[in-house]
């Protein structure tokens, strides 16, 4: 079955491509008015699939929001691991002059990382039978 489909399948797609060259040659009016009916069609059913997701679901039909919010960009570059260095300035650019409470700010972070852990074991009655009525 494989090896049949390994010598249907590209000769389908030439025959295809040589149909699809003599439609452009010498119909392409009738090309163009096909691919713009494909085009609408796809269009259709993708409105009625969000029209039909937001009224199940309650979102709206075009959300307004695309990519992470504020929040999430800032919490991403909190939690970034990897530290970009800033390269060194050159003679062709002036350095930028910062204030001292942002330098502060930035330096003065520390890290509050705990060592131990919080977890403590709590003694009881180990040997103690539990009344069931399944033994």
């Amino acid at each position: 079955m494989r090896s049949i489909m390994k010598y249907i399948i590209p000769v389908v797609l030439f025959f295809a491509f040589i149909g699809l060259g003599y439609e452009l040659i010498f119909n392409p009016l009738g090309f163009l008015t096909r691919i713009l009916m494909i085009v609408g069609f796809v269009a259709v059913i993708f409105l009625g699939y969000r029209w039909y997701m937001s009224r199940k679901y309650g979102t709206p039909l075009f959300p307004s929001q695309t990519g992470p919010s504020r929040a999430q960009l800032r919490k991403a570059k909190r939690t970034s691991t990897q530290r970009s260095s800033s390269p060194a300035p050159t003679a062709a650019f002036k350095p930028r002059t910062t204030n001292m409470m942002t330098e502060k700010k930035k330096t003065s972070r520390p890290k509050n990382r705990r060592e131990g852990h919080n977890l403590t074991v709590i003694e009881g009655k180990k040997n103690k039978k539990k009344k069931r009525a399944f033994f």
